[in-house]
């Protein structure tokens, strides 16, 4: 049950960096638009996907639904003032570096998982 809470929380972490950069990206492109929106992520709801994940259970409709639910946490919002280009790409460089060690952290849960179950050291 441990490792199951485990994987879903790393993978819904995983969503967020997703998305977090993929806001980072959108908010590059419309840099230059002036009556362009500016894409946030909710930081709360973002909060509330990641509790979500800890909270999983068996139940394989709750564990998709995590799963898809990081992308209802993008706002579009027309009353912020523009991000600078350099703080968008620090944004997305930023997302890619934390995808980047969730992925490396997950895979070592996974081969330990793996090595623990075929009994060698």
């Amino acid at each position: 049950m441990a490792s199951d809470i485990t994987v879903e929380a790393v993978r819904a972490a995983l969503n967020l960096q997703q998305v977090k950069a993929e806001v980072a990206g959108w908010n590059i492109v419309n840099a230059r638009a002036a009556d362009g929106p500016v894409f946030v992520v909710d930081d709360s709801r973002a909060r509330e996907v990641l509790a979500g994940a800890v909270e999983w259970d068996s139940e394989p409709s709750r564990a998709a639904h995590l799963a898809e639910s990081a992308t209802a946490i993008v706002d579009e919002r027309y009353d912020l003032p523009r991000p600078s280009l350099d703080d968008s790409v620090a944004d997305s460089v930023t997302a890619g570096l934390n995808y980047q060690a969730l992925s490396e952290s997950l895979g070592r849960h996974l081969a330990l998982m793996r090595l623990a179950i075929s009994g060698r050291s």
